[in-house]
């Protein structure tokens, strides 16, 4: 992430968003779809390792975000 300009880190934080958003259709399906047969209740379940990659992936499309939005610095002009 770093000398990543403003610029970078917005083309950077799209990316991730996609990319979130379609980890986010896999767990929802799985969510729609999947019974959680380790206690064999009704409850659909999403695998934990789902749910891992979603949160870290949003997490970092947010830092890239905040990022470009951030004012250019000597170091990055």
């Amino acid at each position: 992430m770093a000398g990543m300009t403003p610029d970078q880190h917005a083309v950077r934080a799209a990316e991730l968003a996609a990319e979130a958003e379609r980890l986010y259709q896999i767990c929802l399906v799985d969510y729609q779809t999947n019974i959680n047969e380790d206690d064999h209740s009704d409850e659909p379940h999403v695998p934990s390792a789902d749910l891992a990659m979603l949160t870290a992936t949003t997490q970092l499309a947010q830092v890239h975000a905040t990022l470009s939005l951030r004012a250019p610095t000597a170091a990055n002009a």
